[in-house]
């Protein structure tokens, strides 16, 4: 038995966490839960009974992206190998982090922000803070081990290091709010409103940038064979491809 093609788990993972927050702002508004249209992600799970929502899109969104960076790392290992390039230990390095980033998002899902703001704001910082680290080192990598084209490789780049601007950008503005470095009440909301677009745009980004796994994700598989799992490996007409072509460069 073989399951081809895993080209459906990073699509489910961004579809399931976008769709998932575009419920819960609706209903943060429609609740009349929010005094602004202009909300932080935090904020849209606040209060009953979006908080419920909230909790089980980022529950189940922490999951969804464990197995997928899992995938990701053994289609880099598989990757690594067949073209003789050893990077096992950044990549184990990265996958801890990527694993880490999703722990960030089950800790965001399960303490909300107004009864534990400082559990709440960690998780939320290792999410992202480790997502984005995550995100740039591995499209450096999927240059080389990819099999989308380079222009998928320069998009998912550029969606990358968007991310970390954005990231940066929200931090910042944060920073100026939290310790009123700015006095002006116009100047608190150019800098809220910033903060909120910047938050936003990060996660947006981050998300996307899964999208770019999909062709990655095609060329995968989970094979059983007589109650032996051989478990994730590249389809038999890619590898043959594969070697077919390190043949051709060295010849």
């Amino acid at each position: 038995m073989e399951i081809q093609g895993l080209a459906f788990l990073p699509c489910l993972w961004v579809t399931w966490t976008l769709m998932g927050l575009c419920v819960v702002y609706t209903m943060t508004i429609l609740e009349g839960h929010a005094p602004t249209y202009m909300l932080y992600i935090s904020e849209t799970g606040s209060y009953f009974p979006e908080s419920n929502v909230f909790t089980t899109v980022f529950m189940l969104s922490s999951i969804l992206g464990a197995i997928t960076i899992y995938f990701q790392y053994k289609f880099l290992d598989i990757q690594s190998a067949a073209i003789k390039i050893h990077c096992s230990t950044s990549q184990k390095i990265l996958l801890v982090v990527g694993l880490s980033s999703c722990i960030g998002t089950s800790v965001v899902a399960a303490f909300e922000v107004e009864d534990f703001r400082v559990i709440h704001r960690t998780g939320a910082i290792i999410s992202l803070g480790f997502g984005t680290v995550y995100n740039v080192c591995q499209s450096k990598y999927l240059y080389q081990m990819s099999l989308s084209n380079l222009y998928v490789c320069h998009i998912r780049m550029a969606l990358s290091l968007i991310m970390a601007g954005s990231l940066i950008t929200f931090l910042l503005f944060k920073i100026i709010l939290i310790y009123e470095l700015c006095s002006r009440s116009c100047c608190k909301k150019v800098c809220d409103t910033s903060a909120v677009i910047s938050e936003w745009l990060s996660v947006l980004t981050f998300m996307l940038h899964y999208l770019t796994y999909y062709k990655d994700f095609q060329h995968l598989c989970i094979t059983w064979k007589w109650n032996k799992c051989e478990f994730i490996s590249l389809r038999k007409k890619i590898c043959s491809e594969t070697n077919f072509s390190a043949l051709q460069e060295e010849v």
